[in-house]
C-alpha cells in the first residue's frame, strides 16, 4: 500500500479519537444539539467556515442597515459545499431577518488543463470535479448556479446588480482561475460590503501539495495586493476571534478583502 504524505488513514483516525472533544463534537453534530451558532462554536458542523462566513456577512450587512446580502462559492464541483452554504444562508437569514442570496460559480465540465506551473498541475488533474448539474439543481432551494468560464460569468454577474457580497469561498484550485475570480471585486460599491470575508481552500500544504506565494491562490492574492496598494487588499487578520471553542485549520484560511475607498468603509458598526 502506498503511504500517503499525511500518514496512513488509521493514524488520522486514532489522532481524532484520542482528542477529548472528538466524541462530544460528533454527538452534538449528529443530534443537532443547540443553535447553529452553538454548533459552529463547538466545531460540530459540516464546513463550519461557511457558517462563520455567512454570520460575518449578516452581521456587517445588518450594521449597515441593509435588507439583503450575498454569499458566493467559487468552485462548486459536486455541490456539497454549495448545499451547505445555502442551508446556513436560509437558517441564519431567517433568524436575523435578512435575505441572503447564494451564488455558485463553476465551469461544470471539470478542471481545464493547467495554464502553466503556477496552476500546480502536479496537484490538480484535468477533468477532475465534473459536476452533475441536474442532480445538484434538485438539491438546491434557491441558490443560483453560474456555469461557464469564470472570466465570463464574473463579468456578467457584476452587471446583474446582486445584493452586496459579504462572504466568498475560493476553491477553484488554479492560480489562473482564481485571478479571474478576483474580478468580482471590480464591481461598484453597491455590489460589495466594505469588508468581505474570504475563505481560501487551496493554501494548506502537505506532502502532496506545497503552497507558497509564487504559485496557486497565494500568488493570486499577492499579485492582487501589489496591484491595489492603498486601494484594496486581501489580507489574513492578525488575530481572528471566530467564536469557536476548539482551534481548527480553517481559521488560518480566513482572509478579508478590504475596499478602503468604499463609501461605507468608515461607517461605524459598533454597539
Amino acid at each position: 500500500m502506498l503511504l500517503q504524505p499525511e500518514g496512513p488513514p488509521v493514524a488520522r483516525i486514532l489522532r481524532a479519537l484520542v482528542r477529548p472533544e472528538y466524541l462530544l463534537r460528533q454527538i452534538i453534530r449528529k443530534l443537532k444539539i443547540g443553535s447553529l451558532e452553538f454548533r459552529m462554536g463547538m466545531q460540530a458542523l459540516y464546513r463550519p467556515e461557511y457558517a462563520f462566513g455567512v454570520l460575518q456577512a449578516i452581521y456587517l450587512a445588518k450594521r449597515l442597515k441593509l435588507d439583503s446580502v450575498s454569499v458566493v462559492e467559487f468552485g462548486v464541483a459536486g455541490g456539497n459545499g454549495l448545499v451547505a452554504l445555502e442551508k446556513y444562508a436560509l437558517e441564519l437569514g431567517q433568524k436575523y431577518s435578512i435575505k441572503v442570496e447564494v451564488y455558485g460559480f463553476d465551469l461544470g465540465s471539470g478542471l481545464p488543463s493547467p495554464a502553466d506551473f503556477k496552476d500546480l498541475g502536479y496537484v490538480w488533474k484535468r477533468g477532475s470535479y465534473k459536476m452533475d448539474v441536474e442532480s445538484l439543481q434538485r438539491k438546491l432551494k434557491g441558490a443560483k448556479l453560474l456555469l461557464g468560464d469564470v472570466a465570463d460569468t464574473v463579468t456578467a454577474f457584476n452587471s446583474s446588480r446582486p445584493a452586496p457580497i459579504g462572504f466568498i469561498s475560493f476553491d477553484l484550485d488554479y492560480y489562473s482561475s482564481t485571478v479571474n475570480a478576483f474580478h468580482i471585486f471590480d464591481g461598484p460599491d453597491s455590489s460589495l460590503l466594505p469588508r468581505v470575508f474570504c475563505y481560501f481552500d487551496d493554501i494548506v500544504s502537505d506532502g502532496h501539495q506545497i503552497h507558497c506565494d509564487l504559485v496557486g491562490e497565494l500568488l493570486a492574492i499577492k499579485e492582487f495586493n501589489e496591484r491595489n496598494i492603498g486601494v484594496a487588499t486581501i489580507a489574513a487578520p492578525s488575530v481572528m476571534r471566530t467564536g469557536t471553542v476548539f482551534p481548527a485549520e480553517w481559521q488560518q484560511q480566513i482572509f478579508v478583502h478590504h475596499r478602503f475607498g468604499h463609501s461605507d468603509y468608515n461607517t461605524y458598526i459598533g454597539a
